[in-house]
C-alpha cells in the first residue's frame, strides 16, 4: 500500500473510532466542528507556493512594460503562464479540502531548510555571476556546480547537459531573436 493509502485508512480508522466512543462535538450552529481534525487552510503547501509565486511573477511582470516588444514577448509569456499554473495550485488547495476524496499527504513547506538555503544562495551567486561575468559564462558554471551539489554525479551526462542548455540559450537568444544579454567579461 501507498502512503497515501495508509493515511487514508489511519484517518478513516481515527473517525469510526471517534464517532463510535464519543460523538462530535456540536458548535453553537449545531453543525460538526471540524477545526480540531484539520490543518488550517493557509498552511497548505501549495496555497504559499501558489500566492507567492503570483506575487512575485506579477512584480515581475512590471518591469517589462519598459522593454521593447521583442524582448518583453518571452518573459511575458512565462510569467503569464507562471501565474496561470499558480492560480490552479491555488485553486486546487481551496478545493481539495472541502471533498471526501483522497487528498495527498502534506508535507512542510520548507522540509530541508539547508538545501532550501542553498538554493537561494545559488540563486544570488547566478545573479551576480550574470551581472560581473556574463550570461553564458555564469550559466556554464553554475549548471553543473548546482547539479553536482544537489547529487548528481554522471560527470559525462552534466558537461553534455551544459553544453547543450547553454548553447541552445545561445541559439535561441542571438541567433534566433536577434538579442544581446549580458556581455561576458573576456569580450567587455
Amino acid at each position: 500500500m501507498t502512503n497515501i493509502d495508509n493515511e487514508r485508512d489511519e484517518r478513516d480508522a481515527s473517525t469510526s473510532q471517534s464517532s463510535s466512543i464519543t460523538s462530535p462535538s456540536r458548535g453553537e450552529s449545531g453543525e460538526t466542528s471540524l477545526k480540531a481534525m484539520t490543518p488550517p487552510l493557509w498552511s497548505h503547501p501549495d496555497l504559499v507556493a501558489g500566492v507567492l509565486i503570483i506575487v512575485a511573477s506579477a512584480l515581475l511582470l512590471t518591469r517589462t512594460s519598459s522593454m521593447p516588444f521583442m524582448t518583453a514577448l518571452l518573459p511575458v509569456t512565462m510569467l503569464g503562464a507562471l501565474i496561470v499554473l499558480a492560480a490552479l495550485m491555488v485553486l486546487r488547495a481551496l478545493v481539495g479540502g472541502k471533498g471526501n476524496r483522497k487528498l495527498a499527504p502534506r508535507f512542510p513547506v520548507f522540509s530541508d531548510a539547508k538545501a532550501f538555503w542553498c538554493i537561494i544562495l545559488a540563486i544570488s551567486l547566478y545573479m551576480a555571476g550574470v551581472a560581473t561575468i556574463g550570461f553564458y559564462t555564469s550559466t556554464a558554471i553554475m549548471l553543473p556546480v548546482v547539479a553536482w551539489l544537489f547529487g548528481y554525479r554522471d560527470l559525462k551526462r552534466l558537461l553534455l547537459a551544459d553544453i547543450i542548455f547553454t548553447g541552445g540559450l545561445a541559439v535561441v537568444f542571438v541567433v534566433l531573436m536577434g538579442q544581446e544579454l549580458p556581455a561576458e567579461f573576456f569580450v567587455r
